[in-house]
């Protein structure tokens, strides 16, 4: 027979994981940042062994390092493993985009409009979590879109591991919150049905941050 105690800890600490992740994706755990188990398990309203458990997943997956006094630190992030994920992101996330163009239709690109809208409103506010958090959203539910749920997977784990530069993306200038963005490209390109403008502005996009980023964190 199944344990379950054991089922029910799993799906705590898969929550606590989830959790977390959604914290490194929107660069509320910057690189350096020690991760204090007891403190994460108050702020959750939840037990350490689900937390600790949940450290240790995300340091096998590599989005986490441990320490040999059993901390658990947001890594910093080198120049070299950023391009080398930056460059498989581009792969990836090509093929997620492509694969949402031929399954559009116009609720789809409904949603997709009113995720942009939060996204916006979020940059115009100049709130950065927020905007980081409408991003992500916007994002994962284009590539949700895609019907192929290893890759999205696949994705997030890369966005999970620089993550937390993406702090440094923001905030912008006024002028750079309310001027063309790329999203409004690719949605011109999703109502068309134009894969090619699409891709080129998910690339520009991916580009557009890396580019900030080397002045911001990297540089």
């Amino acid at each position: 027979m199944f344990d379950l105690e054991k089922a029910q800890r799993m799906s705590l600490t898969l929550q606590v994981e989830a959790r977390l992740k959604s914290a490194l994706i929107v660069g509320a755990l910057k690189p350096g940042a020690r991760l204090v188990t007891k403190d994460i398990a108050e702020q959750l309203g939840t037990s350490i062994t689900p937390v600790r458990e949940a450290l240790l997943r995300l340091v096998s997956s590599g989005a986490l390092d441990a320490t040999p006094a059993q901390a658990f630190l947001v890594p910093e992030i080198s120049l070299s493993r950023y391009h080398e994920i930056i460059t498989i992101r581009k792969s990836l996330e090509v093929m997620a985009v492509t694969e949402a163009v031929r399954y559009m239709d116009e609720e789809k690109l409904t949603r997709l409009h009113q995720l942009y809208d939060e996204f916006r409103a979020a940059k115009l506010s100049a709130n950065v979590e927020r905007a980081l958090q409408a991003n992500r959203a916007f994002r994962f539910q284009l590539y949700d879109y895609a019907g192929m749920p290893t890759l999205c997977v696949l994705i997030e784990q890369l966005w999970v591991r620089i993550g937390p530069c993406f702090n440094y993306l923001y905030p912008q200038s006024e002028a750079a919150a309310q001027g063309h963005h790329n999203y409004d490209d690719l949605l011109e390109g999703l109502a068309q049905r134009d894969e090619k403008r699409c891709v080129r502005a998910i690339l520009k996009s991916i580009d557009d941050g890396a580019t900030i980023l080397m002045n911001q964190y990297f540089g």
